[in-house]
């Protein structure tokens, strides 16, 4: 309004200077006096009329008739206040692996920490190798959408990397080294929220998120020692309660493996595993507590077992101030039936029995983890982490190839440099041992040198 009001001023302004200009030139002194009178009196009139313009309402809008498509639609507009966001990180590793009895073939048992890739012989017959790797794929990304639409708490989230869906170069799976180093994306997350509900793939509710540890691994928790799943799923939250259906699936043990303990999953599951989990946020840190039940089924699809059994696991997680700026963080799993839940699959839900039944032993595992901050930028973390298969009475050494994990063990410590904030360099030394229901053994020495940038 003021900036109309100038401009109008500004104008009659010229125009009474040209007009006082012409009548200087052209006339005399008392008509001159009587021009100028005469230009007053209607540059007043001018400035009323604007002003009352301006002090006017502004004319009705006629809304434009709707086309023929929005007349018919009936999906309500999508208004709120909805913000899409992306990000993700760009990491460099570089691995130095020392396996004591066999070949690896290039594929994740060389990208991160798996314990049942570790290779196991028989006492005396050895044949270490050791391997050093560059890679980039670990690099993420994701794209995040939520805001409020219509009055509703509404979201998306999409997640992908370029290792998770790698296998062994010998399967075709992996990317050329000796060329381009092309590997495709992989489907980590993808999920929509709408209040309380959130319907897709996520790290499965019976995995504590609460205990991570900082480590240069790509799984970020010491795979031995914890409950690590991604998966399809419905999740209710409320306050510090989740309960969520997710995904069944049935990985039994395959019989006679030759050389090695391999899993098949089943594919015969109806009823989905059921899992519920409470977060607690206390003065004494913070803890996370998990349950499941979950169907067991082979339809003599993996071998002659036409069995239905039931599998059930508990977690608890934590973390702990201690002294400083310094924390203890830990978790503690542990059930029957829920091998694929644990240490990336490591045994498996079952195996099959004599008696042409499922059989499924029981399995605990855990990690322990000091992270100490030297000062803002330098930190230390020490991992400790164990897995259990309690095979009982059942014959796994003969059945199962004697590779049939019993106890993983592993230990780690790393140094870790921020020299701004988002870009951390550092390095990491890890130890791992397997140990087989056959009393075979393989250790894993590891020197992984990262440099990561979140974004």
């Amino acid at each position: 309004m003021m900036k109309t009001l100038t401009r109008s001023r500004f104008a009659i302004a010229l125009c009474a200077a040209g007009f006082a200009s012409f009548a200087a030139n052209a006339a005399t002194a008392d008509d001159t006096a009587a021009v100028i009178e005469d230009l007053k009196r209607r540059i007043n009139a001018l400035e009323q009329q604007v002003k009352a313009q301006q002090a006017a309402p502004p004319a009705a809008t006629v809304a434009a008739a709707p086309s023929a498509s929005a007349a018919t639609s009936t999906a309500a507009p999508a208004t709120g206040d909805f913000k899409l966001t992306w990000g993700g990180y760009a990491k460099f590793d570089v691995l130095s692996s020392r396996f004591s009895d066999a070949a690896v073939a290039q594929g994740t048992g060389r990208d991160f920490y798996v314990p049942s890739a570790i290779p196991v012989t028989a006492p005396g017959v050895a044949n270490g190798r050791e391997y050093t790797d560059f890679s980039a794929k670990e690099t993420r990304l994701f794209l995040k959408g939520e805001g409020n639409v219509l009055g509703y708490k509404t979201g998306a989230y999409v997640e992908f990397d370029f290792i998770s869906g790698q296998i062994s170069q010998a399967t075709g799976g992996a990317g050329n080294k000796a060329i381009t180093n092309a590997y495709n994306p992989a489907l980590r997350r993808a999920f929509i929220t709408f209040e309380n509900w959130e319907f897709g793939q996520d790290w499965s509710n019976f995995q504590n998120l609460v205990a991570q540890p900082e480590s240069l691994d790509f799984v970020a928790w010491p795979t031995d020692g914890t409950v690590f799943v991604r998966q399809p799923q419905i999740r209710y939250t409320t306050g510090g309660f989740s309960v969520s259906l997710e995904s069944p699936e049935t990985t039994v043990a395959l019989r006679r493996a030759a050389g090695a303990a391999t899993f098949a999953n089943t594919n015969d599951n109806t009823v989905p595993d059921v899992v519920a989990k409470y977060d607690l946020k206390s003065a004494f840190g913070e803890f996370t507590a998990s349950g499941i039940v979950r169907q067991l089924t082979d339809r003599a699809t993996v071998g002659t077992a036409n069995d239905t059994n039931i599998g059930f696991g508990g977690s608890l997680a934590g973390k702990i101030p201690t002294i400083g700026h310094d924390d203890l963080r830990f978790t503690l799993s542990g059930g029957q039936g829920i091998g694929r839940y644990l240490a990336i699959n490591t045994v498996g839900d079952a195996v099959i029995g004599g008696d042409n039944q499922l059989h499924s032993p029981v399995v605990f595992n855990g990690f322990l983890a000091y992270r100490h901050p030297w000062n803002e930028q330098w930190r230390t973390n020490l991992i400790l982490s164990a897995f259990h298969a309690n095979t009982g009475k059942t014959s796994l050494g003969s059945d199962y190839g004697g590779d049939y994990s019993r106890n993983i063990r592993s230990a780690a410590i790393n140094l870790l440099y921020s020299p701004i904030p988002k870009l951390t360099f550092g390095g990491e030394f890890r130890y791992a041992r397997r140990d087989t229901v056959g009393d075979n053994s393989g250790t894993l020495e590891r020197l992984q040198f990262s440099a990561k940038y979140a974004f």
